[in-house]
Order: C-alpha cells, then structure tokens, then sequence
C-alpha cells in the first residue's frame, strides 16, 4: 500500500513539473534562508561553551565607580597576573595573552607587514583554551623562546605549499621557528586571533621588559578560572585589593575598580572599550531569529496556497477515488505522501543552496560557520526546520483533501468552498503585510543612511588618505631626545610629502580618525569672568597644525584658525559651538581669556579663544557630538592627513611610500583613506541595508507565489462566470478588475495593519542613531504603491489569460 501511494505521488509531481519546480523552489529559497540566519544564531548562542570549564572562567576588566556612563576597560597590566596567580586560593587557573603583537613588524620571505589578528601567549593560555593540534607540538612551543603557532589557514596564507614546520618569520628581525599549526579557530570563539606568538618575545626589548613591569601598562587580557564554589564578590574585592595596594602614583586616585566578566557572558557584553573580541548583538540575534520563523511561514503559507490551487486539476480523480472506497483516511496520507516527497525535494534544493551561499554568507556576517551535517547540534536543526515546514504545509491540505464530499467532487462544486475559506486569505494578508514591513524598512534604511553619507560628503572621503608614524622607543618614558629626534623627523616628513604636485595638502594631527574620534577626557580651563567650574568639562582634545581647517573642511562660525606665522597661538584654542554650551560661555566667545595647566611644562599657562567652528560629526552618527577644543600641537603628532588632487591618488601614494621608506625604513608603509574609515565605521548599518534588500526581495518572491495560488482558486472557481460576463458584453480591462478586486482588498487590510507595525519597528531601530530621519508619510505611500504593483504584475498573466479565453470553452459542460 505505502509502495503505491509513492507511486502515485511521483506520478503527479512529474505530470504537473513546472508548478512544482514553483513551489518546491519558493519554499526551498525561504528554508535556505532560514537555515543560513539560525546556523547564525545557534553560533552565536554557543560562544566559547567548548572551551574545558568555560563556566568558571572570567575577564579581569575595569569599571569606573564614579561615571556610570562609562564602559569597561578589558585589558590588565602583566604585573596583576604576577601578583593574584599565588595569593587568592579562588583561583584555579590563571592566565594573561598580550595584544600588542600589532606594534611589531613581521617579515616572511623578505615582505614586511604588521599582524593585527595575533596574540602573545604563553603555557597556561594553550592550557586554559581549547587548541586542535595538526602539525607539529604544543610542548616545543611551550619550552622553546621564539616560537609561533599558527592556524591552517594562515600558514597557507604565510607560506603556501611549503611545509610550514620547516619556515622561519622574523618579528622586529628577530628569527622565529613554526613550532605548530592548529586547525582553524571554531567560529564560535572570542579569540580569533590565528597567530600565537610565544611570551618570550617580551625579553627581547628594553620597551618589552619595561611594559611587563609596569602596572600602569595595560596591554594584557587576563582571564582567570575560579574552583567551583569559589566566591565570585570575595575574588573580585581581593584582587581590587591587590592592584590598589600596587598602583603608580599616577593612578592613585583611579575610580577604575576589578569586575570579573564570564567568558560565557562576554560575547554579548556591549560595555567593552578597545576590545579585540568579536561581540554580537542580542537585538539582532532575536530579530533575525524571528526574520528565519517568518520566513519559513510565508514559505509555507505558499506552498499551502499553491497547493489548494492545484486541486482544481484533480477533482475529477479525488472524486472517483472516494466513490469507489477511498477512505479519508486514505487520502489524507496520500496527500501528505506527496508533501513528504515535496519537502525531500525542497530539503535537497536546500542544503544545495546553503552550500552554495554560505562562503558568501561567512563573509558578510564575519564568521566560519560550517555546514557540518555529523555536527548533532546542526543536524538537529536541519531536522527541526524541516518536520516544522512539513508539518505547516502538509495538515492543512491533506485535511481539506479528505474531507470533500464525492458528489461536490463529481459536479465540480467543491472550488466554490475553496476559494471563499477566510483562512487562507488571512494567510495572503499575513504575507501581504510581511512584504509591506519589509518595504518601509528598505526604503527608511536607505533614506537614513543616504542622509548620514550627506552628513559626511564635505570630508572628501575619496581624496584623503592617513598615515600614522608609530612613536620611537622611549618617547613615553621621559627622554627628551627620543622626543626632539620624532619632531624632527614628522616635520621632515611633511615637507617632504609637500614636494610632490600629487598632493595637495597635508596636515599633522594627533586624532586617531578624522571621522571616529572619541578620545574624550576631563579638561580644566578656568575661564575669565566666569565663576570657576567645580568639576572638569569632559570634551575632545585635538592637536592639530594651521592646515587641519582646510583640509578637513571645518566651517569657522566667528573668529579665525591658527596661524603659522602667529607665535602666540601656541597658547590660544578654537573649540566648536557644543564646546561653547557646555562651557556655558556668554557672546562674544571669541576673545575670551582663560587658564589652563600646561603639557609641555605642567605650569600654568594663559590664553584665549581666537575662533568657534560649526559642529561636525567627528565620530559616527549613532552618538552626539562632543565638545571639542583644538590647539596647536605640542609635541610633532605622527598622523598625517593627506588631501590629493583628483585623479592623482595612485602617484601620491608612490610618492608618501618613497617618503616612508625614508624616513621610517623600520616599519611597513601602511596608509587608509577616509572612505575605507567611512566603511568600517558604518559597517553594521550597511549590513543592516543588505540584511533588508535580501530579506525584502525573498519576501517579495514569496509573496508572489502566494498571490498566483490564490487567484488560481479563484479563477478556476468563476471560470463558467466569467464566460458569462464575456457573452453579456463585459470587456478584458472590466474581467481583470473583477478578479483583481479581492486581492485590492486584501491589500488594504494588510497596509492598515502594516503601517503601524512598520512605523514602530523602524522608530526603535532610528532611536540607535543620535542623528536621524523622519519617517515621512510618502514611505508608507511608495510601500503600498510598490506593493499594488507587485500584485499586479503577479496576476496579470493570470487574470489576462481568463479574461481573453473563448467563453464557449468556459460555458462547455464535461
């Protein structure tokens, strides 16, 4: 019996391929979708859990107890991780890696680079976390000074074909042996770090040795296993003790407390400053998540649709299978034979999809993830996508199969009580709205971030490019030659960029980037005339030369710039119309006197403001300007701005390369233009615009699908009408608007019901973004026109196709 009801079932999806190459498709594209997002999610749900004892481990970080709006600070100097390993019996393990693998150069083969994505490690690192081995061995790494560990992929990427254990790298022209390659860091980790540098590398320097005494050096990420049953509050309150009873002077009266983070926790903990973990996002996991649950209903819901649709084709067989003895019973496992067999097809298409798109997938969320199908985690969900999808499409037709009555079959009465079933034109509004949610939200991200790049164009994103000259040995330990030595030679460098016609303009600046920069930090200036403030003014500071204002396009509101030939604006600032506020400075600003302590001599120095620029946006538009307060540089800053002519950015840079090479032949020639900063500082708002294109087109697509099973019912139901209507007079255009008047309906519905779901959802995403659109009336309007169109194109075959039919064909009686 079960041998003939599969017969049966192939015998029908061969006879009717095109339609079901249609829905097993459609429904194939909405559960790859969905697939791809919770491989997504089940990732970032299982974040570091692999690790041995992953819920007793935790981050040494710094929370400040005074400002609460402040983040945390992850990092630790190596001194902390000498004091506690011994002295607090919670502990079980401890454990520290260095993050400033960057500041060194690597040569591989003669080519110089810098590796950002490395850490500096020791012993107890490799024993705390879970490293696969594939070559070579751990215990060399751990006992022989000048080794690496690398990962497989980025050995291939260091050495290609050539055996790897074999080669040798240079760190700061040191020679360094491969002591082991690892497989490929799980996607599910926070240390994506796939070179491990041996901690001995700190001998190696003056710099190194000085920075792994100090306890004011915080470099070091420190993570610490507790006993089980320790106390987490008496661990914390010992080591506070600890690092308070050993602090510099300096930091003396630090607010910065111990908190201890869970490694478990970490991933999803937004409060981390200058930290080299990846970190996901809650909001986006649960959205997504619900993205992939609606997808898979809309994909469903069509292939529910279309199927409903098709039983206009079988009426005839259903009808004479129940007259001769098919029992409900029969029929109903006859139809979910044939959804078994639809969804086998559909769950290939899938896996063949998710195969195909997952490389690109891998790059757009920033993760490895891997389709492992021996992974029982990821077969599970594989399953469970599949037998939810098989249970929403299968049920309900089967059951409206088996419930038809053999007399409605045989007169053809039955589409009559098809067509007009509530259910499933809810069902159509239910997508209907999905598509038109879906919509606003394209076209609000794109208005928002069409307005942040106008928010920015001024800078010239494309004509300016950085270089930073990292600061010599010494220049933060007091030696004032090291410092003079760096003057001299940023100046030098300057003038020398200056010669070439490719550039245009350069400026020297301390900031880290022209548009992320939030180095705010207390500031006290007494101003004149004014009663004195009892707390400092938080704002940003930049050091900056007498070209910064125009290479950076600032627009003066009152007074003037800095001068070259002006010796006296040595002591003078310019602050911005913010900085005025929070001042609470009275007109006329400019002029006014004030006084500060000096950087260069810690004395007392007297001033005046000779200029007020217009806000611009120094940092992203997620967060409110800051005051800031400009003055001349003290020092000889290392960041260059470079303004090139248009066209000549290929000769200028040939040219700052030469220059590098002069001045500074010990470190690689690295530069970044503004629009590449642009870029990674609007990453996650571009993935949102993505995110909605892809989601809004797969919803567009669904919903059509849908709309063709229904007005297939409802055409095959008013076929012997529309006959009529044709031999009473009616024209084609009068037809199509018959047909098409339910789906217009719906589409009412579904905007009155979309529309404030719509204006909600997308309010609560702008609320991220200090600066932001309004959400106009005209983008609820275009949705629902788009939409009207949509349905339109979607039908017209259809509708057209009944309208234009020989009436006599429709009035025939078989």
């Amino acid at each position: 019996m079960l041998k003939n009801y599969f017969k049966i079932a192939f015998r029908y999806l061969w006879q009717t391929k095109i339609s079901a190459l249609i829905h097993i498709g459609g429904l194939a594209v909405a559960m790859a979708a969905a697939v791809l997002i919770l491989l997504w999610s089940q990732n970032e749900l299982r974040f570091d859990t692999y690790n041995p004892g992953a819920d007793r481990i935790y981050l040494r970080a710094d929370v400040d107890t005074i400002k609460s709006e402040y983040a945390f600070n992850g990092f630790s100097s190596y001194p902390i991780y000498e004091a506690i390993q011994q002295a607090i019996p919670e502990i079980e393990q401890i454990t520290t890696a260095g993050t400033d693998l960057s500041r060194k150069v690597v040569e591989i083969n003669g080519l110089s680079f810098k590796e950002s994505n490395g850490l500096i490690v020791g012993k107890d690192w490799i024993d705390m976390f879970d490293y696969k081995v594939y070559q070579g061995s751990l215990d060399y790494f751990f006992n022989h000074p000048r080794t690496v560990i690398l990962t497989r992929s980025k050995s291939a990427q260091y050495f290609g074909d050539l055996p790897p254990l074999q080669q040798t790298l240079y760190i700061d022209s040191i020679p360094y042996s491969i002591a082991a390659i690892i497989e490929d860091i799980p996607a599910n980790s926070s240390f994506q770090q796939d070179v491990l540098v041996s901690n001995s590398i700190y001998k190696e320097t003056k710099e190194g040795i000085e920075n792994t005494a100090s306890w004011g050096m915080y470099t070091q990420l420190l993570f610490l296993k507790l006993h089980r049953g320790a106390s987490l509050e008496e661990a914390e309150q010992k080591i506070a003790e600890i690092i308070a009873g050993n602090r510099p002077p300096w930091m003396a009266d630090s607010p910065r407390r111990t908190k201890l983070v869970a490694l478990k926790d970490l991933h999803f903990e937004t409060g981390l400053l200058d930290q080299i973990i990846p970190h996901g996002n809650t909001l986006n996991l649960w959205v997504f998540s619900i993205l992939a649950v609606l997808l898979l209903a809309v994909g469903s819901v069509n292939f529910v649709n279309l199927s409903i649709a098709r039983i206009g084709s079988r009426i005839k067989e259903i009808g004479i299978r129940k007259t001769v003895g098919a029992s409900k019973h029969h029929l109903f496992i006859q139809a979910m034979v044939e959804t078994f067999l639809s969804i086998t097809m559909a769950s290939g298409l899938t896996l063949l999809l998710v195969f195909l798109v997952l490389p690109e997938f891998n790059a757009f969320v920033e993760r490895n993830l891997v389709l492992n199908l021996m992974d029982l985690d990821v077969l599970l969900l594989i399953l469970g996508v599949v037998a939810l999808v098989f249970i929403m499409t299968g049920l309900y037709p089967a059951m409206v199969l088996a419930t038809l009555k053999p007399v409605s079959l045989l007169k053809s009465q039955v589409l009559t009580g098809i067509s007009r079933q509530h259910f499933r034109k809810w069902l159509v509004t239910g997508q209907l709205i999905f598509t038109m949610v879906m919509l606003i939200g394209i076209v609000t991200v794109h208005h928002q971030f069409a307005f942040i790049q106008q928010q920015t164009d001024h800078y010239q994103k494309d004509q300016v490019f950085r270089l930073h000259v990292p600061l010599p040995l010494g220049f933060g330990f007091g030696d004032v030659e090291a410092k003079e030595r760096h003057r001299s030679r940023v100046n030098s460098i300057k003038a020398s960029l200056l010669a070439n016609n490719a550039i245009q303009n350069v400026s020297q600046v301390n900031g880290t980037s022209i548009l992320d920069d939030k180095r705010k930090q207390p500031v006290e200036i007494f101003w004149s005339g004014y009663a004195k403030p009892t707390a400092p003014t938080e704002a940003v500071i930049i050091w900056a030369d007498e070209e910064y204002a125009a290479l950076a396009n600032l627009t003066l509101v009152s007074g003037r710039w800095f001068e070259a030939e002006n010796t006296a604006d040595i002591n003078n600032l310019v602050i911005n119309e913010t900085a005025v506020k929070n001042f609470a400075l009275q007109e006329p600003v400019v002029g006014t006197s004030f006084t500060t302590r000096s950087y260069r001599t810690g004395s007392e120095e007297t001033g005046r403001i000779i200029g007020v620029i217009k806000d611009y946006h120094h940092k992203s538009l997620h967060e409110q300007i800051d005051p800031i307060v400009f003055s001349l540089d003290p020092y000889g800053a290392s960041s260059y701005l470079v303004k090139v002519n248009a066209g000549a950015a290929p000769q200028a840079l040939d040219h700052a390369k030469r220059v590098w090479n002069e001045f500074t032949p010990e470190h690689p020639f690295g530069y970044t233009f503004l629009d590449e900063e642009f870029d990674r500082l609007y990453k996650d708002d571009r993935k949102a615009l993505t995110l909605s294109l892809v989601f809004g087109g797969l919803s567009i697509l669904l919903s059509s699908l849908g709309l063709l099973g229904m007005i297939s019912v409802s055409i095959q139901q008013r076929t012997k009408e529309i006959g009529i209507r044709k031999v009473m007079g009616a024209n084609v255009t009068g037809i199509m608007a018959l047909l098409s008047r339910d789906l217009m309906k719906l589409i009412l519905i579904s905007f009155a019901i979309a529309s404030p779901i719509a204006w909600y959802g997308m309010n609560r995403w702008l609320e991220n973004f200090a600066y932001r659109i309004n959400m106009n009336w005209w983008i609820f309007a275009g949705a629902a026109v788009i939409t009207v169109l949509i349905t339109v194109l979607t039908v017209s075959s259809q509708t057209l196709r009944a309208a234009l039919k020989n009436p006599v064909e429709s009035l025939r009686t078989e």
